[in-house]
């Protein structure tokens, strides 16, 4: 999708806002959430669509601690076998097929709905059409059908500003959520800003001696990520909770100088806590958006070349965009890199280790 909002961008006013946007936020407390968990179960059967991803495997523990009986949706019955779903019921079915929602739906009394849903291919235009948009429309028309007591759609915070073919999709649910479009159901929507792992994606690099890539100055946008750990309380303390329905609950990481980062003070963490000198990568904005057109215009001929274009306009969205939302939680970006210090990364260039199939995501914390 064409950045056809984020153009002729101001470099130094960029720089200006984002400073100031920054300085804000940590002069300032945010009291739309009160961190800790509220709210326990009693036994009610809560099914989470895409628990076997990245949040759910935060998710669904800490549903099981609070006092609900989770339910997994998951491709493979083996998941059962690992720590994070041992107080689970394991269904196995795959969300873009609607008959094995259903049948997940059906398998109790079903009081809560989660989805978590979202494509492992951001760039595949296709599969974010099947996982982002019918596939958690197959979760909102069984609960339906089955009159669940609360549908909650994990969406993301670009929602706000979707340029991108996940953010559009995601928006489109919301608003189908929203008008009843589906019948009537109550819903919860919240917009989780960012999670740490893709704000690390780059730190192999960093230990491994190459330098660290930032457009112009490196300071187009602030974002508070969360926590995964921090998002799953977040979660569960709207579960059943009469005062989350009906609303949309944008959330991030805490309001401190560990967690509101622009891209360039992310990279200033990894030189810190690697200990090396900073070794900057600077691209000018304006070489990137010729390259982005170029590819663009190559995509229309070439299957190969389109999401390669795909890539880079994320990349340009991820720089420019502000993601800012009310503080939830006590965990920082920077606690996280901590535990990546004495990791082994592969070596190798990014575009290397993702044509050989290597996660470059540390997602196993």
């Amino acid at each position: 999708m064409a950045f056809s909002t984020i153009t002729d961008l101001d470099v130094a006013a960029a720089q200006d806002n984002s400073r100031a946007l920054r300085e804000r936020l940590l002069t300032t407390s945010s009291e739309t959430y009160v961190t800790g968990p509220v709210g326990a179960g009693n036994g009610e059967r809560v099914l989470v669509l895409g628990g076997t991803g990245y949040i759910g495997r935060a998710l669904v523990p800490e549903l099981a601690s609070r006092g609900y009986a989770p339910v997994v949706l998951a491709r493979d019955a083996a998941v059962k076998n690992d720590a994070e779903f041992a107080d689970a019921e394991i269904v196995v079915g795959d969300p873009t097929r609607a008959a094995d929602v259903v049948n997940a739906v059906a398998g109790g009394d079903t009081a809560v709905v989660i989805s978590l849903l979202s494509g492992r291919r951001p760039n595949d235009a296709e599969e974010c059409r099947l996982v982002d948009h019918e596939a958690v429309v197959n979760g909102i028309k069984a609960a339906v059908e089955h009159r669940v007591r609360q549908f909650i759609h994990i969406s993301d915070f670009g929602a706000y500003r979707p340029e991108l073919i996940p953010q559009v999709y995601k928006l489109q649910v919301e608003g189908e959520l929203i008008g009843q479009h589906h019948g009537a159901l109550p819903w919860t929507i919240i917009r989780p800003t960012a999670y740490y792992p893709y704000l690390s994606m780059t730190f192999g690099d960093v230990k491994n001696g190459l330098a660290y890539r930032i457009f112009d100055h490196g300071e187009y946008n602030v974002v508070n990520p969360i926590a995964r750990e921090d998002l799953a309380e977040f979660i569960t303390n709207q579960v059943l909770n009469a005062d989350a329905l009906g609303r949309v609950l944008p959330v991030g990481g805490p309001w401190v100088a560990d967690n509101v980062v622009t891209l360039k003070d992310a990279g200033q963490m990894m030189f810190d806590i690697t200990g090396r000198e900073p070794q900057w990568d600077v691209v000018t904005m304006a070489s990137w958006d010729k390259k982005i057109a170029r590819l663009t215009r190559l995509g229309k001929i070439s299957k190969q070349l389109k999401p390669v274009a795909f890539y880079l306009e994320a990349a340009k969205y991820w720089s420019v965009v502000d993601h800012v939302a009310p503080a939830y939680g006590e965990r920082t970006l920077r606690g996280f890199m901590e535990k990546l210090k004495d990791r082994e990364f592969p070596t190798g260039s990014f575009r290397e280790r993702m044509k050989n199939g290597t996660n470059v995501m540390p997602t196993d914390i």
